[in-house]
């Protein structure tokens, strides 16, 4: 028994490790590789990923930022390289053309989308430990029953956007137990809505989206002096960045916290 282990052992840790250069044509799988593989594996990505509002893990010294053609990969001969559903085909055409192993990752836009991104992941990468962690989590949360609505919520962001039934962000707060409002209101996807009529329906959870500077608490406050009772009264929760751009990051964790928030603010009526 314990050489069958052993083996198996060996077996996902060569699956683990089987390519050694790895680069990426898409921001979000930029930031998956960043978190989820060592860096010496790591030959190229995204030039966004240097920018600060999506780096949501260190980038490498000396790690080559691509812009998406196929000239700027053939020199660093990686052994592998990922592409998302939509963009840079061009270059995925040519770089498979020359006979390089480019990968297909597809697009989340949904719980259901995000699961399957994560296993096309782990099918191109192997079990890599953390991209399992993130499996197991989100696949647990998901495996709950979905709570009656208790509680009620309403997110925006700038420019006064909010989300409605169509969108990854409503299907969080569904699963969490929370009623969404927009949706309720007829919103599908995005809509808009004016602090005056945030005050009006009276969610008993704020959820904030966005983190420019004209956007921040105190000057919503500002705008509203009624919108510090949600500051004042802990009604507010923050949608992380990364859920806008690569939700598979996030996702889990976000579920987790609004749930638990909504068991508080429930806990607290």
């Amino acid at each position: 028994m314990k050489q069958i282990l052993l083996l198996t052992s060996l077996l996902l840790s060569a699956s683990a490790t089987a390519y050694e250069r790895i680069a990426s044509l898409n921001l979000c799988l930029d930031q998956m590789l960043l978190s989820w593989v060592p860096a010496e594996k790591i030959a190229s990505v995204t030039w966004l990923s240097a920018d600060d509002h999506y780096r949501s893990a260190p980038l490498p010294e000396n790690i080559h930022l691509n812009r998406g053609r196929a000239e700027e990969l053939v020199p660093l001969a990686p052994d592998l390289i990922l592409v998302g559903e939509f963009g840079a085909q061009r270059a995925a055409r040519r770089l498979r053309d020359l006979g390089m192993k480019v990968v297909s990752i597809p697009d989340a836009y949904s719980l259901k989308q995000l699961q399957e991104q994560l296993a096309a992941l782990e099918n191109a990468l192997g079990p890599l430990p953390p991209l399992q962690k993130q499996q197991r989590q989100l696949q647990e949360l998901l495996a709950r029953p979905v709570p009656e609505s208790e509680a009620s919520a309403l997110i925006l962001s700038a420019n006064n956007i909010t989300y409605g039934r169509g969108m990854l962000e409503h299907q969080l707060l569904a699963r969490a137990g929370f009623a969404n409002l927009a949706a309720e209101r007829g919103v599908e996807q995005l809509g808009r809505v004016s602090l005056e009529e945030v005050i009006a329906l009276q969610p008993d959870l704020l959820v904030l989206y966005g983190g420019e500077s004209d956007f921040a608490l105190a000057h919503l406050a500002f705008r509203h002096p009624v919108l510090k009772s949600y500051i004042d009264g802990h009604r507010l929760y923050t949608l992380p960045a990364e859920l806008g751009f690569c939700p598979a990051l996030v996702a889990a964790d976000v579920l987790k916290q609004l749930t638990e928030k909504r068991k508080k603010l429930v806990a607290e009526q």
